[in-house]
């Protein structure tokens, strides 16, 4: 199988040289060839995405003549048409990324200005990191960003949720208020966008981590409403609760403690090298004499390199089991690294998971 190519590797010469042409078709005196040395120079090709985009943002700044507000109008002039849908943020307007960059880097002195900007640049890609600095200096900065939240616009709302959000992937870690960031939420919750949904969502599971009572006693309330949008944005928001068998979270979407019983339980083959697949079978039986609703997880306990085991849960069903049945159940694994996950050789373990209950549980072997 190819390997997959590095999100680095996005900004080419090609795409450097595009950029440069665009602003040297509105700034006069920007020198493409320059801007493509500085930018490809010195070390280029061992810098990480983020140190490559930040590169760009600041050579950038350099070819413009430093000045915050006309490098904020010059990324302005260069913007491309407002995306219709929420599909293209991270394809055609990747390029877009290092004006974020430059915009947090360089203008922080010009909030009004610089948040003007950064509205304009949602529409057509993201301004999620470029707003943060602006809102971990400036308190007032939350005003726009509640302006934002009523926009008729579905990208100026996801960014009044992603650009808030506390644990942000690859951005800083940000504490905003809560007294301020759940009515923005709160305006949100309803919202008719996917797009918006899954933001607010993954906010609010941002927001758990370390506000776990108050947050799941608001998401019971707009559970309540029973309004198809909320009732999603509130499912997501919990997954992890869900994975962890929370009993509270657990009865807010209709999983009572299963009376069920996993039998049969094993993994072939029961030694397996790194690269290659195990199937995970069991039988789910239940005595109950009324129908139940069933949500099944297997927890795979990855050997790590200390000897320890990592839990990691697969969502396997979500079902409802009729009364007296019995439900043969499998599943395929396969043993392949992941950015996120490397393997170890040793015991490894699965585990059944029924409602938020362990109910059974195996080990196979994993060889290099």
């Amino acid at each position: 199988m190819a390997e997959a190519p590095k999100l680095k590797d996005y900004f080419t010469p090609q795409v450097i040289t595009e950029i440069g042409e665009r602003f040297a078709a509105t700034a006069p005196g920007f020198d493409v060839d320059r801007f493509c040395q500085a930018v490809l120079s010195n070390g280029w090709d061992d810098l990480t995405f983020t140190a490559r985009t930040g590169r760009v943002g600041d050579v950038l700044w350099d070819q413009l003549g430093r000045d915050p507000l006309i490098a904020l109008q010059h990324i302005e002039a260069v913007l491309p048409d407002e995306l219709g849908d929420p599909e293209g943020a991270l394809t055609e307007g990747f390029w877009m990324w290092p004006l974020g960059d430059l915009i947090a880097a360089h203008t922080v002195d010009h909030p009004d200005a610089a948040l003007t900007t950064i509205e304009a640049l949602t529409r057509r890609f993201t301004g999620e990191f470029a707003v943060r600095p602006f809102l971990a200096r400036y308190p007032e900065t939350l005003d726009r960003v509640e302006a934002w939240a009523t926009s008729d616009n579905e990208h100026v709302r996801r960014l009044a949720s992603e650009g808030t959000r506390p644990r942000l992937p690859w951005a800083t870690r940000l504490t905003l208020p809560l007294e301020r960031i759940l009515p923005i939420l709160a305006t949100l919750r309803r919202d008719r966008s996917r797009y918006v949904q899954r933001s607010v969502a993954n906010h609010l599971n941002d927001l758990a981590k370390d506000n776990g009572e108050r947050i799941v006693s608001l998401l019971e309330e707009w559970h309540a409403e029973d309004v198809p949008e909320t009732t999603w944005i509130v499912r997501h928001a919990m997954r992890n609760h869900l994975k962890d068998g929370d009993p509270r979270v657990l009865a807010l979407f209709g999983y009572q403690p299963a009376d069920a019983a996993v039998g049969d339980l094993t993994v072939t083959p029961e030694t397996v090298a790194v690269g290659q697949t195990v199937t995970i079978d069991f039988t789910l039986t239940t005595g109950a004499t009324a129908p139940q609703r069933i949500m099944v997880d297997l927890v795979v306990g990855y050997r790590k390199a200390n000897g320890s085991v990592g839990p990691k849960v697969f969502k396997f069903r979500d079902f409802e089991l009729a009364a007296a049945a019995t439900e043969p159940c499998t599943r395929s694994l396969a043993m392949v690294e992941r950015s996120t996950r490397k393997l170890h050789p040793g015991h490894h373990t699965v585990a059944v998971r029924v409602n938020g209950a362990d109910l059974a549980e195996t080990t196979f072997e994993l060889t290099t």
